[in-house]
C-alpha cells in the first residue's frame, strides 16, 4: 500500500495521556486542562486515573482547595516534558526534510568562527533550506552564552568551554592555535623553532578579556610553567582581523587560529613560528543552554557536523 506524503498535517503523536498529563500539571486545574484540550473534565480525570494505575503512585494530591503535584507527579512531569520536546523536535525536522518549514535561525558565534568557519556552512545550509532565514551575531565567547541566556539567539558556537552548568557543550570542530608574526620579522631566525619560555622575551597582540581563545592559551602556556600575565602584552584588540592587520606593521607576534591565516600564508604575509614541544589544541563547540533545542537550531547543529565529518552521522540526542 502507497504512503501518502500530501498530508501537511500529518505529525506523530505522543501518548494521548501522556499530553493529558502535561497540561494538567501546568495548569494545576483539571477544568482549564480540559479547556486547553478542548474535551471534557472526566476525560482528564481518567486518563490521570490510567497513568496512575500505571505508575502505582498518585500523581496529585490536594492541598485545601489547591492541586498539586506530589514527588511522583513532579518526576513524570520532568521525563514527560523531555519527551514531548523530542516529538515536537522529530515533527519539526520531518517538516524542514519535506520542506514544509520555515522561520528565523538566530546564530551566535565567537569571532574567528563567524569570520573564517561559518560562512560556508551557512551558504550551503541556505541552499538546501532557502525557506529559513539567518541571522548571525558574533562576539566573544562569554557574550554568546549572555545572549543565549536572554534568548537573543538560538544556538551558539565558541573557540573554549566555561563552567557555566546551564549551558551544554558538544564538540564540533578542530582546530590548532599556532604562535604567529610577520614574514620576515628580524626577531625570527628563518627554519629555527623558538623555545616557550623565549615567548616573555616578545612583544603580544592578544584578544581581549572574555575571549575563548584567551583561556585557552592560558590554559595551554599553564601546562609548561608559564602564565598568562607573563607575556609581555603590548596590545589588546577585539578581532582576528585587527590583530593580523597589526602583526602585518610590526614586529609583534600572536596566537591565531590555523583557519585564519590561510589567505595571509598563501600571500607570504604571515608565518607560523614553530615552538619546541609546545602545541595548542583545541575544539570549536555548539553550546545552547540545557535540554531538547529547537527544530532549526537543531538541524543546523546537525548538517554542520555532517559537512564536517564526512560519512558521519549525528545520533539523536
Amino acid at each position: 500500500m502507497a504512503i501518502s506524503l500530501d498530508t501537511p498535517n500529518s505529525m506523530i503523536a505522543i501518548d494521548f495521556k501522556i499530553s493529558v498529563f502535561i497540561a494538567a500539571a501546568r495548569h494545576l486545574n483539571f477544568t482549564k486542562a480540559a479547556q486547553e484540550l478542548n474535551i471534557s473534565q472526566p476525560a482528564i480525570s481518567k486518563n490521570i486515573h490510567e497513568l496512575e494505575i500505571q505508575t502505582r503512585r498518585n500523581l496529585f494530591e490536594r492541598n485545601g482547595n489547591r492541586l498539586m503535584l506530589t514527588e511522583t507527579g513532579q518526576l513524570l512531569l520532568n521525563y514527560a516534558q523531555q519527551l514531548q520536546g523530542i516529538y515536537d523536535q522529530l515533527n519539526e525536522n520531518l517538516d524542514i526534510l519535506d520542506g514544509r518549514t520555515a522561520g528565523e535561525l538566530r546564530l551566535g558565534a565567537s569571532t574567528t568562527i563567524s569570520h573564517y568557519i561559518i560562512p560556508e556552512i551557512l551558504a550551503d545550509f541556505h541552499t538546501q533550506y532557502p525557506s529559513i532565514k539567518i541571522k548571525t551575531l558574533h562576539g566573544n565567547s562569554r557574550q554568546v552564552e549572555e545572549w543565549l541566556q536572554q534568548k537573543e539567539i538560538d544556538l551558539g558556537i565558541v573557540e573554549g568551554l566555561s563552567d557555566n552548568a546551564s549551558m551544554k557543550y558538544e564538540e564540533f570542530l578542530k582546530d590548532e592555535l599556532v604562535l604567529v608574526t610577520r614574514q620576515r620579522n628580524p626577531l625570527i631566525t628563518v627554519g629555527k623553532a623558538v623555545k616557550p619560555e623565549q615567548l616573555k622575551e616578545v612583544g603580544f597582540v592578544l584578544r581581549e578579556q572574555g575571549s575563548g581563545t584567551n583561556e585557552v592559551i592560558r590554559k595551554a602556556l599553564m601546562k609548561i610553567g608559564i602564565g598568562l600575565h607573563e607575556l609581555n602584552v603590548k596590545v589588546v584588540l577585539a578581532s582576528t582581523e585587527s590583530i593580523k592587520n597589526f602583526l602585518l606593521t610590526t614586529n609583534c607576534f600572536s596566537f591565531l587560529s590555523v583557519h585564519a591565516i590561510t589567505k595571509e600564508l598563501k600571500n607570504d604575509e604571515l608565518q607560523i613560528v614553530e615552538l619546541n614541544d609546545f602545541d595548542i589544541e583545541r575544539y570549536f563547540f555548539f553550546v545552547h543552554p540545557q535540554g531538547v533545542i529547537g527544530r532549526l537550531p537543531d538541524s543546523f547543529r546537525r548538517f554542520a557536523m555532517k559537512r564536517h565529518t564526512p560519512g558521519r552521522t549525528a545520533n539523536l540526542p
